[in-house]
């Protein structure tokens, strides 16, 4: 089994890269949604190997801003990254068994049902 640390590092060099404006302001609404299921699933991959919580995912809350100027951008790129953090922050804070523990496919579709230009995506 992974150690703790290791998985942590792990996601959050995907996030990182994955979160880079230069691809994430192009995506349609429908590729975003997309993109965002397929970070959920892959964040997912390790809910058997370690009990993952908020604070795991701090550093790349405080940090995710600060690391690409997003301002340079279409204003809906950073409401995108908001968006995810909101998402992230929800599943870890509303108890379980709502995500990890819980129907992936129930989780998509709330997350399908969210994605609307309304929420400023």
């Amino acid at each position: 089994m992974e150690e703790k640390d290791v998985i942590i590092r792990k996601i959050l060099e995907k996030l990182y890269i994955e979160f880079n404006p230069e691809n994430l302001y192009q995506l349609t609404l429908k590729q975003y949604g997309d993109f965002l299921i397929s970070i959920f699933e892959y964040i997912n991959l390790y809910k058997d190997k370690y009990h993952l919580s908020e604070k795991d995912f701090m550093e790349f809350k405080k940090v995710i801003h600060h690391k690409y100027d997003y301002d340079q951008y279409e204003d809906n790129c950073w409401q995108r990254v908001a968006f995810f953090m909101d998402e992230l922050i929800f599943c870890f804070s509303t108890p379980a068994p709502y995500f990890f523990d819980s129907n992936f496919e129930d989780f998509k579709n709330k997350i399908k049902k969210d994605m609307r230009k309304g929420n400023g995506l």
